[in-house]
């Protein structure tokens, strides 16, 4: 009764709308939203249950619309925005994640880095690039193998996904709150590993790029945006130490992936079946592949190489193994994953809270400037904003720096496996390959925290065109480093961590665009509509996550070729023909069928025969210097944007 008397008298005040409340909310936000009037007055008999599934008439003037919550778990008072749905289950409800009173929001932390560590495991896909090829030949790639080509696109979809949900979903997101966006970015992350799993095992690529691309896309928009913009409103007064300790659990997940993965691998993988010798066994040539008498039938088999003993330990060389025995481990690792991430993230997922004074205050705050675009700093409607020249620019930017990083981080382990393996065989193993994975996700971390305070010191246009300034002499002189490295046949180290170290140098420029980025469009286009604007500058990031590891593929495919056709041509035609069951005229049939490879033709060359493996990455390396090279000329034509474009703050920028 007490709560029908007070509710009647406010709802003739005009303090409340004319239409029942839709949200489920605590009385301290409900009443913060009512204005100051009302904030002194209180319901004791507040229902935390009024649901009304009728649409509301239009708002009367001077009424305060109900509200639902942002990313950050913030009351929007916007008229028309869209209320929480109805069918959300109470527990993930932004409200009934509001942090009890005098709770410790330095609680609220470890559930966001659960998260972001979770998600950030995305960084170490290079390392499932080699077990990808080689998923039914177990020691060497079978002719039914995937190429580099078809397992590349996996992360560069998943990168796609993820910027096409932010773009496209950022409202919805923002709706549902960081509890249940955590909650539904598990559900998809860890679904997307286990599908990845079954895919490996039943050898399915579109499964595989169902599972990880896709499923995997959502969990990471879902699992990265919300938590972390929820983060920020627990540390108003340290919001720097907040993002970097956010950014630093996303940069720390391949960190943590790329040993527990590759001990995983290490525990399930199996040895295939070995028949025997190659000189005891009846090996067969027909169309590139090697084929043997298993059981009656001709199966298809692999010979053991000594880049076979680099993969699977165990293996004899000279040994010949049936395909489609054995394991890699991948299907179990990613399955093992999946569950292990899934109970982490739902962990974090449930711990969101929404600090509940910073809720109120903010609502309290939103409501009190309700009047109109006074009380707004300046800022560029979204819409007038993605018609201006400064979009289009810092979208070119933002393309071509992130382009270099993307690709790189995509075939990390295998370009450091290719290029540099066969000048230090002793010391560029597939342990030494895995390291350097986890040291460009250090180097990514280090970015996200460096180049942002970097940025507050010499301005954040400044800090984009040192991105290009370092990018391109760097990327220009990564070729002439690998040759040097071959030149030296392994006596001289520097080359190796020379391309270490300009690696490293690159991807926390990789990493300095996207934490630099957002107070970037801040400084340009006012802060209200950063979010929104960020989101439609994604669909350039996700271009570059499509674009760019494609194109190595396709480079390195045709550098590949390209020297096959070389050593072939050197070797001797009875010696081919006896090798690989076929003339060299047909080569491109015994490539495709992954017959033929650079070991191979060495093989059957004179000791001391160069190894042009280090030549594959040459295109690729000069073709990004010049992306970068223009995305440096397109943040140096970045100018202020005209004030005649801004509104709020009763008129112009400042």
């Amino acid at each position: 009764s007490d709560f029908r008397d007070d509710f009647a008298t406010l709802r003739g005040s005009r303090h409340l709308p004319t239409w029942p409340i839709v949200d489920r909310i605590t009385s301290p936000m409900r009443l913060a939203q009512l204005g100051r009037s009302a904030a002194s007055r209180r319901l004791p008999g507040l229902s935390p249950r009024l649901l009304c599934t009728a649409k509301p008439p239009a708002e009367p003037s001077g009424s305060v619309p109900a509200a639902s919550l942002d990313a950050a778990g913030l009351p929007s008072t916007a008229p028309g925005e869209t209320i929480v749905p109805g069918w959300l289950p109470g527990f993930l409800r932004p409200e009934a994640s509001i942090a009890p009173d005098g709770f410790n929001r330095w609680m609220a932390l470890p559930p966001v880095v659960a998260v972001q560590l979770s998600v950030g495991s995305l960084y170490a896909w290079s390392i499932f690039n080699g077990p990808l090829q080689r998923e039914l030949g177990v020691i060497a790639s079978s002719s039914a193998d995937w190429a580099l080509a078809d397992i590349v696109p996996i992360f560069s979809t998943t990168c796609v996904v993820f910027g096409l949900s932010v773009a496209t979903l950022g409202k919805g997101i923002e709706t549902i709150g960081p509890r249940a966006a955590a909650a539904f970015g598990t559900a998809f992350w860890g679904g997307g590993l286990a599908l990845t799993g079954i895919g490996a095992q039943m050898h399915s690529l579109p499964l595989l790029y169902a599972g990880y691309g896709i499923c995997g896309g959502l969990g990471f928009a879902l699992g990265y945006t919300s938590p972390l913009a929820n983060n920020l409103s627990w540390f108003p007064d340290k919001k720097g130490m907040a993002t970097g300790i956010a950014v630093g659990g996303f940069g720390s997940g391949a960190l943590v992936c790329v040993p527990l993965a590759s001990w995983l691998m290490a525990k399930y993988r199996e040895l295939p079946t070995l028949l025997g010798m190659k000189d005891e066994v009846a090996l067969t040539q027909e169309a590139g592949r090697t084929l043997a008498q298993v059981g009656g039938e001709l199966q298809e088999v692999v010979v053991a190489t000594a880049e076979s003993l680099k993969v699977m330990p165990g293996v004899v060389e000279g040994g010949v193994y049936v395909v489609g025995t054995g394991s890699t481990g991948l299907s179990a690792t990613f399955l093992t994953l999946s569950g292990g991430y899934t109970a982490l993230m739902l962990l974090g997922a449930l711990g969101q809270r929404l600090p509940r004074a910073f809720v109120e205050a903010s609502f309290a705050k939103k409501s009190e400037g309700a009047g109109g675009d006074a009380a707004t700093p300046p800022y560029v409607p979204v819409d007038t904003f993605c018609t201006l020249p400064q979009f289009w620019l810092l979208s070119a930017g933002i393309f071509g720096n992130a382009i270099t990083g993307i690709t790189l981080i995509s075939c990390a382990k295998t370009l450091m496996s290719e290029c540099y393996s066969p000048a230090y065989p002793l010391l560029v193993d597939g342990a030494f390959a895995g390291s350097f994975v986890a040291g460009m996700s250090l180097a990514n971390l280090g970015g996200r925290l460096f180049w942002p305070s970097v940025s507050d010191a010499i301005g954040r246009r400044n800090t984009f065109l040192t991105f290009g300034a370092l990018g391109v002499p760097i990327l220009a002189t990564m070729p002439s480093i690998a040759a040097a490295a071959a030149a030296a046949g392994g006596t001289d180290t520097m080359p190796l961590y020379a391309f270490i170290g300009s690696t490293m140098a690159l991807t926390t420029c990789y990493g300095g665009l996207l934490g630099v980025f957002p107070p970037y469009l801040a400084d340009i286009a006012g802060q209200k509509n950063v979010a929104s604007i960020y989101g439609r500058v994604l669909a350039s990031w996700a271009c570059a996550a499509l674009i760019g590891p494609k194109l190595m593929t396709y480079f390195r495919s045709t550098a590949m070729d390209e020297q096959l056709a070389k050593l072939a041509a050197q070797v001797d035609p009875t010696k081919f023909e006896a090798a690989f069951g076929a003339p060299v005229d047909e080569l491109v049939t015994l490539t495709a069928a992954k017959a033929v490879t650079i070991p191979k033709l060495l093989e059957l060359l004179p000791p001391g025969t160069p190894d042009p493996s280090y030549l594959l990455y040459d295109t690729t390396m000069y073709s990004l210097s010049g992306v970068v090279g223009m995305a440096f000329v397109a943040n140096a034509l970045v100018r202020p944007v005209d004030p005649k474009y801004f509104t709020g703050g009763g008129g112009g920028a400042k």
